[in-house]
């Protein structure tokens, strides 16, 4: 029996699949705990323990099972992806578990990793419900992956990177892009290049409020758009889409993606009476969920977290805060122009 449009449930339904059409993300945190620090990590707004000292422990939230069928309610919905996030989800010592007790149904599972704890999987037989990795290179340089990122080595990550793909994951580099590492995307193209891995450049997003967050910049990707067409990269593609206005090239063959928001980023009337509306350097992305029991529709708006019910009907949970993410479709729009 086909529900009528006015019914809430239709409705839900109908911006559900708006959601997942324009790109939409499905985020979940499994841990917040983190063996890097990068210092502009959001964390999926949640505290690093390591920036309270080794001492510190992870959150011990919502069960990991909970989280697990939590994620496996979104596939049912019809959700295409599941990126599966922290903190580090590699530090997680029952991540294997958590994978296991996934019923993704078609849903893609994505890790996103620093891979300095790729011998995690490594060790064993490739998991084939890991659809794809998404690898964190934001910088090739030694200092400044042990001054800015809290690392030990950036070559490691480099071979590790390198293992996994040859282990027979699907992996995808992540540079984020600001004053810090700009004259480091060459080199780290030259590796996907080399690698012939897809890479995926964005420029840092603004997560809280904190005053210089950019290190007193915001680095415009158009810059790297000039270094790829130096490089004879040819356009394939332009999408406006959840989180920002995406170029796709190609060079070599190797598929590079650069998101840039100055280019456009989505407000929809979720966003009214936001006072970080200008400042926001990412719009309507996805919905965020962890082990801290909390789902963030978005990072800048604390007042508009919410509890998770644990073990309630997770489905009609994760419908709801993506209606009030899309909102009502007539009223959104892609603008313009750098971050305040």
């Amino acid at each position: 029996m086909l529900l009528p449009l006015a019914s809430p449930l239709a409705r839900y339904r109908e911006r559900f699949r708006r959601f997942v059409a324009e790109g939409g993300k499905f985020r979940v945190a499994i841990l917040n705990a983190c063996n890097l620090d990068c210092f502009f990590c959001h964390n999926e707004a949640m505290l690093n323990p390591r920036r309270l000292g080794k001492a510190a422990a992870p959150a011990r939230g919502v069960p990991l099972l909970e989280l697990a069928r939590l994620a496996s309610a979104y596939a049912a919905l019809g959700g295409p992806q599941i990126n599966v996030t922290g903190g580090e989800p590699l530090a997680h010592p029952q991540l294997f578990e958590f994978l296991a007790a996934l019923e993704e149904g078609a849903a893609r599972v994505v890790l996103n990793t620093n891979a300095v704890l790729a011998e995690r999987l490594l060790a064993r037989p490739k998991v084939e419900k890991v659809s794809g990795i998404l690898a964190s290179l934001h910088t090739t340089d030694e200092e400044h992956f042990r001054e800015r990122l809290g690392g030990q080595s950036a070559r490691a990550v480099l071979d590790n990177v390198v293992a996994l793909a040859r282990h027979g994951y699907a992996v995808e580099l992540n540079y984020s892009l600001g004053p810090y590492n700009r004259d480091e995307f060459p080199r780290v193209l030259d590796f996907a290049l080399a690698q012939r891995l897809p890479l995926k450049a964005i420029a840092l997003v603004r997560p809280h409020e904190e005053e210089g967050f950019y290190g007193g910049e915001w680095v415009d990707p158009r810059w790297l758009e000039r270094t790829l067409a130096e490089r004879g990269a040819l356009v394939v593609g332009r999408r406006e889409r959840l989180g920002g206005t995406r170029t796709l090239y190609e060079v070599e063959g190797v598929k590079i993606t650069v998101k840039n928001v100055a280019r456009g980023r989505l407000r929809t009337t979720f966003c009214e009476g936001c006072r970080h509306a200008e400042a926001c350097g990412e719009g309507i992305y996805g919905l965020r969920v962890g082990v801290d029991g909390l789902f963030k529709p978005c990072l800048l708006r604390r007042e508009r977290f919410a509890p998770l019910e644990v073990s309630g009907d997770y489905e009609l949970q994760i419908l709801r805060h993506i209606d009030a993410m899309v909102g009502d479709w007539e009223g959104a729009s892609f603008v313009d122009g750098s971050p305040a």
